[in-house]
């Protein structure tokens, strides 16, 4: 007769029974993690040892199960009792011994129940976790576990990322207060991590090299964030985030005005007229514009502002009205020429782009929107219509009239949130207006301090370059253990860093 398993959860204990012989184990677990590389050798044998010595004494069986994969190594400890109790109590007991032995060098973390951690160690490849589970408590006369004690090798994480008992309890209080959940606690799986409005609205920064997972966060907090009744909308420079957000429960609107649609707060027209400086300050930062070349646009601007109709695209106008300026003096034919050489790519018939026949896509809440501008092939002409577009939404947003609270997802961020674009200024102004920022980079070195200083949360991903780790250093408490950390951490995990707690938080994200 063909043996099936069958298993229920109870917090952290696997129950497990074995039909039709109904055999039933109860299994308890906990990580073993180093907390330095060569310390914990010799210490971790005499604990093992005497694990052995209590399991014949006492009639325990002991679990040792070490797991080397692509992902990296994890080992676990845990206890095969028949009584659900026994297997909890018994499991505190052998991690006190482990640590006490160890002198603190190696730390039991309670984890996921047993079963979890099988399903992660067994590649689709190979067995599937029942039948490796069935190997397992067929090991023995009556489903007993032998005793044997082999030296496992441990991962190894920095000590303060390892967290106390007391420290476990006041962050459980932290994340209570939050909504929004991003992920879980790297030492303990069971504990999300959720963060707050207040995290939101006092912007949130998102460093990492390449491949290091930081859209893959930003997909996850903008899911998270709009389910929360956000509207969010991303700027998409690289153009993965209509991929990254498949798994999104919020509707998704993507939109591209090189494909016939763009976001109903980019106006020139309203920028020009309220505020015409800042149009002119946006184009003079992006195009690097001289002081000639920027006081004539400047007058053109201003020109325009007082008798625009609302007829034509206004940087096709501009264009025109500085073609036919008079020429005063040389210095002005020269400026002149040079500033219409770099205003040329932004033209309609340049961009391709008829801006009078674009749908024009209402921003609503509870909904996910990409302004997609990967497909413009000028860096300079991306950044131009990226920033108008942020300082339209402030601008929206200031005089109330676009839905609230909203989460503006900038990724590249350090295109756009330089020392010489203005909009880095207006970081620490727009809290007040229900607006917040989620700033992504892979370069913070090139982002603005005032952007780095007015985040408030910190999501740091892996870094690899010593100029960009003291970037996020010069305004986060990391110590050197931290910045060690920074250079391995794998892709998913990431240093939480909230004004909460006072020192980084280690955290793994997890996709849609």
């Amino acid at each position: 007769m063909n043996e099936k398993i069958l298993f229920d959860r109870f917090n952290n204990i696997t129950k497990v029974k074995i039909e039709p012989k109904g055999v039933e184990v109860y299994i308890a677990i906990a990580e073993l993690v180093a907390v330095s590389k060569d310390e914990y050798d010799d210490k971790l044998l005499e604990a093992l040892n005497m694990l052995s010595e209590r399991s014949v004494k006492n009639n325990y069986n002991y679990l040792l199960l070490t797991c080397v994969s692509s992902k990296g190594l994890d080992t676990k400890v845990g206890v095969v009792s028949r009584n659900k109790e026994t297997a909890w109590k018994e499991l505190e007991v052998i991690c006190s011994i482990i640590e006490t032995l160890t002198h603190g060098f190696v730390r039991c973390l309670h984890t996921n129940d047993f079963f979890d951690t099988v399903e992660e160690c067994i590649t689709p490849q190979s067995l599937s976790p029942l039948n490796f589970l069935m190997r397992v408590l067929r090991r023995s006369n009556a489903y007993q576990i032998r005793n044997k004690v082999i030296v496992h090798p441990l991962s190894v994480i920095p000590y303060p990322l390892i967290h106390t008992a007391r420290e476990y309890q006041y962050l459980a209080s932290v994340f209570s207060r939050g909504s929004i959940p991003i992920g879980h606690l790297y030492s303990n799986p069971n504990l999300k991590v959720m963060i707050s409005d207040e995290h939101i609205l006092r912007h949130i920064l998102i460093v990492g090299s390449t491949g290091s997972g930081k859209s893959t966060t930003a997909s996850v907090l903008a899911d998270k964030v709009a389910e929360k009744g956000y509207a969010v909308v991303i700027i998409d420079w690289h153009g993965e985030y209509e991929s990254l957000l498949q798994g999104s429960k919020s509707v998704t609107v993507y939109t591209n005005p090189l494909k016939g649609s763009v976001l109903e707060p980019l106006s020139l027209e309203d920028l020009i007229k309220r505020e015409p400086l800042s149009f002119i300050e946006i184009l003079e930062s992006s195009l690097e514009l001289t002081p000639p070349q920027a006081h004539i646009l400047e007058d053109a601007v201003n020109l325009l502002a007082q008798k625009f109709t609302g007829q034509g695209y206004c940087i096709d106008l501009i264009i025109d009205m500085i073609q036919n300026s008079a020429a005063t003096a040389r210095w002005f034919t020269e400026s002149r020429e040079a500033l219409l050489r770099k205003l040329k790519p932004l033209s309609s018939s340049y961009l391709n782009i008829q801006w009078s026949k674009l749908s024009r896509i209402k921003i609503e809440k509870g909904k996910i929107y990409i302004f997609d501008v990967s497909a413009i092939s000028n860096t300079r002409v991306r950044r131009i219509i990226a920033s108008l577009l942020i300082r339209s939404i402030i601008l929206n947003a200031q005089y109330n009239n676009i839905v609230k609270p909203i989460m503006l997802v900038v990724d590249e961020a350090h295109n756009i949130f330089h020392s010489e674009n203005p909009l880095s200024t207006l970081i620490a102004e727009v809290r007040k207006w229900s607006l917040g920022f989620t700033i992504i980079t892979q370069a913070p070195s090139m982002l603005s301090p005032v952007v780095i200083k007015n985040t408030n949360t910190k999501i740091i991903h892996a870094l690899k370059t010593t100029s960009d780790i003291n970037a996020v250093i010069s305004s986060s408490i990391l110590k050197k253990e931290h910045k060690k950390l920074v250079l391995s951490l794998k892709p998913g995990e990431a240093l939480l860093v909230i004004p909460e707690v006072v020192e980084p938080i280690l955290i793994k994200i997890p996709k849609l």
